[in-house]
């Protein structure tokens, strides 16, 4: 038994020593260079992303405007129809009245269609900004050989140490890629 007990004691000796041995000579390639990326305040700042919200604002405000000429001109014909009560028979009145509820739907659904393009048009934009920060990343990491990034959020990364942050770099090179995105004149059409 002390035999078995010391041929024991030496193969873990020598286990130890080769593990040892090939951790001292760790090749480079499994050297960690991190980075924490912080895609919310990329996003935010981020030229493409301004001119994207500008852009949508820009047709947003458009379509209210029309949208308010529209009820403004129901308000008046809403208006017409409740003094035309009295002149019109009531069979009369109840035909004017289904036009002005055919109106009226008409425009509500017009602004439920606008607003479903306005969500489209946003969520184009989106993905197109998120690839083009995916493609900035990318040339960041390339460039200063990370090989870890993290996704920064508050819930999981409770420290962020400044000199792990790459926002400022990876928006600079989103910046130098792309400054403005043409927002399409009309959502594509999905389905039909």
């Amino acid at each position: 038994m002390n035999v078995s007990f010391k041929f024991l004691i030496s193969v873990l000796i020598l286990s130890l020593t080769l593990i040892s041995e090939g951790s001292a000579q760790t090749p480079k390639s499994r050297e960690i260079k991190m980075g924490i990326l912080d895609i919310q305040r990329v996003m935010q700042k981020s030229l493409m992303a301004k001119d994207i919200a500008r852009q949508i604002d820009t047709k947003r405000r458009k379509f209210r405007d029309e949208i308010k000429k529209e009820e403004e001109a129901l308000r008046k014909a809403n208006d017409e129809l409740q003094k035309q009560r009295v002149i019109l028979s009531p069979e009369a009145f109840a035909e004017e009245a289904r036009k002005f509820r055919v109106k009226t739907t008409t425009l509500q659904k017009k602004v439920q269609l606008r607003n479903q393009e306005f969500i489209q048009l946003r969520s184009g934009a989106n993905r197109a900004l998120q690839a083009a920060i995916q493609k900035a990343l990318t040339q960041i990491t390339k460039r200063h050989s990370y090989n870890l990034v993290l996704r920064y959020s508050p819930q999981a990364i409770l420290v962020r140490p400044d000199y792990l942050d790459i926002s400022d770099i990876v928006l600079e090179q989103l910046n130098k890629n792309i400054k403005k995105y043409q927002i399409p004149s009309a959502a594509p059409k999905t389905g039909k």
